[in-house]
């Protein structure tokens, strides 16, 4: 009896022992470490970190991120790619890391756990990193010694070649402004160009005679162009006063063309219907006016009315009185 239970307590000594053993034998599959050059950083400096994980073949590693821009109250500058490569038939993944404090202290970071699966069994399991410590310093203050004012701001020579496209940019700035004046000077009185049109060979009482028939046979305000009708009109008598007294009027307004026509000695009623005309016109093409159709009409015939008024005088000579 007591045979039989030395037996059993060999037996489960012997299953624990194989257990043990293939636990060793998966863990040892897979190794990581996170180390760092340092255990020290002063403020705002820039500490290296490097996550290596060794597995044998056949394993399949599920390689941590870093999601984020920090880890824990570190802060994390840079994230490279993470390389692989061959060691004695091992896969070593590898990924640097470059970190940075902003704040004094002392930081403990936990291990990390990383999964892997081992493609021969089907078993995912895990292995731990090393945990790390890292103490972060400020730059030592001499409190003994008394506070120092700010230093005044360094002075620099200065030299010549610094300041050669300012140069450049000023010389041309006064030249183009120098241009610009000369150019002012030269043209600031100078009258606008006049074009005036080629005159007819006929005199102008008889050119706009026929060009008043021809306004008459083409019949606008009848076909409900009474804004082209008028405008022709206007441009046939504004032409006319260029033509007879050359004074350029297609550009010239109602009331400025009324203030120049009196120099010409052009009769009250001549001036009258001429206004009438231009005013009516005005309110056809500016204030879109529906004039009547007499109104039309009587427009047309105080234009004639106004070029027979204003043609040249033809003196007439008796052949009696010739000696």
């Amino acid at each position: 009896m007591q045979g039989a239970k030395n037996i059993r307590k060999v037996w489960h000594i012997v299953l624990i022992s194989i257990l043990m053993s293939q636990y060793s034998c998966l863990f040892a599959q897979v190794s990581a470490t996170f180390k760092s050059d340092s255990s020290k950083v002063e403020i705002g400096d820039h500490l290296n970190m490097k996550l290596v994980v060794n597995a044998k073949p056949g394993i399949l590693v599920d390689f941590p991120t870093f999601p984020g821009d920090s880890i824990g109250k570190i802060d994390i500058v840079k994230k490279d790619k993470i390389d692989t490569a061959n060691l004695a038939g091992n896969t070593l993944y590898s990924q640097n890391i470059t970190i940075s404090a902003y704040e004094e202290g002392r930081y403990f970071f936990n291990p990390m756990k990383i999964y892997f699966l081992n493609k021969a069994t089907g078993v995912v399991d895990s292995v731990y990193t090393n945990d790390w410590e890292l103490t972060v310093t400020t730059l030592p203050v001499d409190t003994s010694k008394p506070i120092k004012a700010i230093k005044a701001p360094l002075k620099v020579d200065y030299k010549l070649n610094e300041f050669t496209w300012w140069i450049i940019g000023l010389i041309v700035l006064i030249v183009a402004l120098a241009i610009g004046y000369l150019l002012y000077r030269k043209y600031k009185n100078k009258p606008a160009p006049v074009v005036a049109r080629p005159r007819p060979k006929e005199p102008a009482h008889i050119w706009a005679n026929k060009e008043l028939k021809k306004l008459q046979q083409e019949k606008l305000w009848q076909s409900d162009q009474v804004k082209q009708y008028h405008s022709r009109l206007t441009d046939i008598l504004r032409s006319y006063l260029e033509f007879r007294f050359n004074y350029y009027a297609l550009e010239a307004t109602t009331e400025e063309i009324m203030k120049e026509v009196y120099t010409y000695d052009v009769g009250m009623d001549a001036g009258a219907r001429l206004r009438e005309i231009l005013t009516l016109a005005d309110f056809v093409k500016f204030a879109k006016m529906n004039p009547a159709p007499d109104q039309n009409t009587r427009s047309i015939q105080d234009a004639y009315a106004f070029i027979e008024m204003t043609k040249p005088k033809v003196e007439e000579t008796n052949p009696a009185t010739k000696k």
